[in-house]
This record gives structure tokens, sequence and C-alpha cells, in this order.
């Protein structure tokens, strides 16, 4: 164990390049400590996002496609494939599925009863060349009500953030089949129904009416969805709830408007996305399975830039530094060649005479560590909030420079509501360094300095002890 103690020996009479090396040893830790403890961050940041955002995933129109295929074929898109039951029975039963949802949106005209009639001016003729079905006779094809199907009400956004709350009857839920409607408490004063009365609508394609029982009556106290288009059927008391297979007639080519999953943790996502894609027989060139994608990379995006920017610092830390030391040491071996001759002349092991050189950088390489510890996590959060600060600034002047796309159409059917939480940049996290993060930088530096520490001792195993003392003479 003597060249345990003629390494220490050379420390301390060495101090000079000892502490040239102790610094180097510190930054190296420092900064690979840095890297590793943002992409902690990041991580954390990525279960914190999707949280926020919610555990729901959407099938539904991928409106990006759809007008990338337009531009291509000169507005003529064709005719949009139908999202149907059968497409998607399998997905429901997926381990990740806590709850779903279907929503269907459809349109009817009246048979014998009137609808709530919208707050117009006299002589407004905006709505008599607007129809929604097929032909261009404008009134005879304009719908009375708004129809949304779904398998339960209660998970609708209007009735959970209480905007629309049942005033009589049950709420349809996914035990619920057939022709039931919630209907708003208006249109019901209006036409003297109550829960069990019956009524009737009429598809606007093929004229045919289907009688529907009212299962609940609803109050809304919105006076009216849109000044801009003031027709009877975007009036919010002419919005009428029902059963999917009671909307399915009445909806364009018999399709579901979107299919929403909500997950039993948001961390199982992106699995199930994949999961779902090879159970369902959906049209992938028109439809997408969406879990608010757009607003979670608005969030995360800054975040990781800042963890890729981390990584790169890592590598080259990792190479920079342990060229730099396997230099330091290349120099301190030529410095030191006399005594090595005088060591081994004198019978010392090669073996020995290396394992002194790389005790010595571990012993300095363990004092820069321990410092780098207790200094790494203040260094790697000011790193870290400078490179975010300025991720986040460059993020919102893209998204001040970015077109709105023009005049957004107002949903003027009575579906769901767009309640997806907005994404909000993250423009803070916390960095913290943990016992992993420790054995990690642990192991990497060791491994650094045993590599940058052997290599330049490669040319003592060559050499004789004659031929060391004659180059030094």
């Amino acid at each position: 164990m003597d060249f345990i103690r003629r390494a220490c020996i050379s420390i301390w009479a060495k101090k000079g390049k000892s502490f040239l090396m102790l610094i180097l040893l510190f930054v190296l830790c420092s900064l690979v400590f840095a890297g590793f403890a943002i992409q902690s961050a990041t991580r954390a940041s990525e279960d914190i996002a999707r949280k926020k955002l919610g555990g729901d995933v959407t099938l539904t129109l991928d409106m990006d496609k759809l007008m990338k295929k337009m531009e291509e074929s000169n507005g003529n898109l064709g005719e949009v494939p139908p999202l149907t039951l059968k497409n998607i029975e399998k997905v429901k039963n997926l381990k990740a599925v806590a709850d779903y949802q279907y929503i269907v949106d459809a349109f009817a005209a009246k048979v014998d009863k009137s609808p709530v009639k919208s707050d117009k001016k006299e002589g407004d003729n905006q709505a008599g060349g607007m129809a929604i079905a097929g032909g261009g006779d404008g009134e005879a094809k304009m719908p009375d009500f708004a129809m949304t199907g779904t398998n339960n009400t209660n998970s609708l956004a209007t009735f959970k953030n209480g905007k629309e709350k049942i005033i009589s009857g049950k709420p349809i839920t996914n035990k619920d089949k057939g022709n039931l409607a919630l209907i708003e408490k208006r249109f019901a004063d209006q036409n003297k129904l109550k829960v069990g009365d019956t009524f009737q609508l009429k598809d606007l394609e093929t004229n045919k009416s289907q009688k529907f029982t009212v299962h609940g009556i609803y109050e809304n106290k919105e006076v009216s969805s849109s000044q801009q288009f003031p027709v009877d059927f975007m009036e919010p008391a002419n919005k009428i709830y029902t059963t999917v297979d009671g909307a399915m007639p009445f909806s364009h080519n018999r399709s579901l408007a979107s299919a929403k999953y909500s997950m039993t943790d948001p961390k199982l996502i992106d699995s199930f996305k994949k999961a779902a894609a090879d159970v369902s027989s959906v049209d992938k060139d028109f439809y997408k399975w969406d879990a608010n994608d757009a607003a979670y990379k608005t969030m995360m995006q800054p975040i990781q830039n800042v963890a890729s920017f981390a990584n790169i610092i890592v590598i080259i830390t990792a190479l920079a530094g342990g060229l730099i030391l396997a230099l330091l040491v290349l120099l301190s071996i030529r410095e030191r060649r006399f005594e090595m001759g005088v060591l081994l002349s004198l019978g010392e092991n090669k073996a020995k005479l290396i394992g002194q050189f790389l005790v010595e950088v571990i012993l300095i390489g363990m004092i820069a560590f321990s410092a780098a510890c207790l200094t790494s996590e203040a260094i790697g959060q000011t790193v870290t909030n400078q490179m975010l600060n300025k991720e986040v600034q460059q993020a919102k002047d893209e998204e001040a420079n970015t077109p709105s796309g023009g005049m957004q159409m107002a949903t003027v059917i009575g579906g769901e509501q767009d309640d997806k939480p907005k994404g909000e940049v993250i423009d803070k996290v916390d960095v913290h360094i943990s016992q992993q993060d420790m054995v990690e930088v642990g192991g990497i530096g060791l491994l650094v300095v045993i590599i940058a520490t052997l290599l330049p001792c490669l040319f003592i195993i060559r050499l004789q002890p004659k031929m060391i003392l004659s180059k030094n003479d």
C-alpha cells in the first residue's frame, strides 16, 4: 500500500497542479450534475403537464390533414369516411380506460312541436340561403333543432361546469337506449311538455319522422348562442340531447363526431394511443387520437429545448473534461520520469506505479465531487432559469408572430363545447439533485478519471528503467 502513501505525498507536494486538477474536476462534475438535474426536472414537468391537461384522449377528425388534402386536391376533398361504433367498439375495453363518451352532432326539423324563436330582427333574411342538408332551396332545408347524441350527459362540459342543469327527470347514461331526449325548459314550457311525454322530429335528408320520449328537462339561461346568425337551431332553447342511437339517424353519413376516453392515469396516454390504434379500424388519413397534444407541446417545448441542450452539455463536458484531464496526467508523467525510473529500478511494480497516478486523480476527484454535490443544485437552478427564460421568451415571440388562421367558425350545433385545458408554457422548474443523480454522476466521473489516467500511463508499461533514466539525462 506504499503507492497510496506516495500518492498523498505527491498531491501535497504539487499543490498548484493538484488545485488545477481539482478545479477541472469540480467544473466537470458540476456541469454533469446540472445536466442530470435538468433531465430529472423535465421528467417531473412532463408528469405535471399531463396532470394539468387531464387524462383524456379524443378520437376526432384531423383538421390539419383535411386542410392539407383540400389544398392538394384544389378543394375537392370527396366523402369523409364515417366514424362508426363498430370501428372503435374494442377501444373502451382497454385496461387504461376509466370512462368513455361518444358524441353525435345532428340537426332535425319540427313535426308536431314548434321551436323557440330566436331573437332576430324583423325582415332579417341572413339565414335564407343557408342550408344544412343537401339542396339549395334554403328555407325548406333549414333545421329547427340542434341535436347532440351522447352516452353520458353528465360528462358534457356544459353540465359539468353548471351552465346547464337538469331540473326534472334523469340524465342520459350508458344504460339508456332508444329515442330518449333531454329538452330545454323554455322549449318544454312553450309546448307544454313534461317528463314521459312524446314529440316527433324529422330528418332533413330523408324527411322521415321519429318519435322521442322526454327523459328529462334541463335549464340553460343563455339567451342566444350567436347574434351573427340568429336562426332557430342556434337558439340554446332548441338544443336537444339524446342517446347515441337516437341521434345517429339524423347525423350526416351516420357518423360519430368524436369519441373521448378518460385514462385511469395520465401517464398511460401514450401507450393507450398505440393500443387504440391497433384494436380500432379508424382511417388514419382522416382521424387522429388527440390527447390535447398541441397544448402539451406548447407547455413542454421550452423545457424540452433546455433538456436537449443539457444533454449536449453533458456529452461535451465528459469528452472535453476527459481530454483535458488526460493531458494534465500526461504532462505530470513526463515531468516525473526520473521519479518513475528510480522507482522502477528499485523494483517497484509497474501496476503499482500506475495505481499511484490513479489514486492521486481519484483522491482529488473525490474532493471535487463532494464540493459539487453541495453547490450543483444552486448552480443547476441558476443555469436552468437563465436558459428557460430565453426559451420561454422565444416561444412567446413566435406565438405572437403566428397568424391566428382567420376567423374561427362558431359552433352552431349542440355538441360538446371545447373544455380542454389550455397549455400555458412551463416557465419555472425546481432543480433537485437526487441520490440517483449522485450515483450516475459519480459513475460517469469515475469512468472518465480511470480512462483519462490509464491512457497516458500506457507508455510506462513499455519502458524499462534504464531507458527512462537515459532519456531524463
